[in-house]
């Protein structure tokens, strides 16, 4: 199922609580908790300081690595897109 977002069509993220590690370009690691997800992408809940167009790693427990970039930001939240290129 499709919905538009202003930014294009996405498919519906369902809601999850999983707690997740950043890992960043500069090589810090943030830990964080994913609050949904789709096979597309995710919303991160952090207090850490992350950009429009940044280029990362998400590390989940049991699941491995998945390469994401940051779509939006907002206090307290982030959203990512799921890529399948070399961050």
């Amino acid at each position: 199922m499709q919905r538009t977002n202003g930014w294009a069509q996405r498919k519906i993220r369902f809601p999850v609580e999983l707690d997740a590690l950043v890992l960043r370009t500069d090589g810090s690691r943030v830990a964080v908790r994913l609050s949904n997800f789709s096979d597309q992408g995710c919303r991160v809940e952090s207090d850490g300081d992350f950009h429009v167009g940044e280029k990362l790693k998400i590390a989940m427990p049991r699941m491995g690595s998945v390469r994401a970039q940051v779509r939006w930001c907002e206090p307290g939240s982030f959203g990512t897109r799921f890529l399948t290129e070399t961050v």
